[in-house]
């Protein structure tokens, strides 16, 4: 199996900390790990506090598929990111 390293760089609806704690919640660290999914580094800009970065791994495709699918929208902001704009990079060894 191939991991991959998903980053994602978007602007937020909420601030940073509430961004944060959605996304430490138990309930989403239990999503991700059904997925096969580990959050390794959550952080905000220092330019610009309305924009963050997450880093995740994974099996390859897994995480882009989620966040390149329109029905996951609501999903996807429901934690305060903002979903058009949002830049996504792909990383494999």
């Amino acid at each position: 199996m191939i991991i991959e390293t998903t980053v994602l760089d978007f602007k937020l609806s909420n601030t940073f900390k509430e961004y944060e704690s959605y996304m430490k919640a138990s309930e989403q660290q239990a999503m991700f790990n059904e997925m096969g999914v580990k959050t390794f580094y959550i952080g905000k800009s220092l330019d610009d506090p309305t924009r963050a970065t997450v880093m995740f791994q994974g099996p390859e495709n897994v995480l882009y598929n989620i966040f390149i699918n329109p029905e996951t929208k609501p999903i996807v902001e429901a934690s305060g990111h903002i979903y058009e704009g949002t830049k996504i990079t792909r990383w494999v060894c």
